[in-house]
């Protein structure tokens, strides 16, 4: 009984994870981007920051820091999917590649912080 207790609570917590609690910046220029011309400045500055490994929306679920570069492979690879997803335009796919993040990230590096 108690272990069934403690699996339905942490079903809970894992409920809750989502993008904007793991990177809430980059998860509010995503929706926000759906907004956006396919060619402006805000745009194009958001691109450039999904290019660099420290200030991409994996970068800033490891605080900033491109470290997951060589510590993960799969967090790489979803980091640069979300660049090449956001630079076609491709909103279903950067849903999809959210999903994946998410789902990764709570059951890898979940206690990261």
């Amino acid at each position: 009984m108690q272990v069934k207790s403690f699996l339905d609570n942490n079903d809970v917590e894992y409920k809750k994870l989502n993008l904007d609690v793991i990177c809430p910046i980059w998860s509010k220029r995503l929706e926000q981007s759906k907004l956006l011309f396919p060619v402006c400045l805000r745009r194009l500055r958001w691109y450039l920051e999904l290019k660099s490994t420290s200030k991409c929306v994996v970068g800033e679920a490891y605080g900033f820091s491109s470290s997951y570069v060589s510590k993960c492979k799969l967090c790489c690879r979803i980091g640069w999917k979300f660049m090449f997803y956001f630079m076609i335009c491709s909103y279903s796919k950067l849903e999809e590649t959210k999903n994946v993040f998410v789902k990764h990230w709570g059951e890898k590096h979940r206690d990261y912080h």
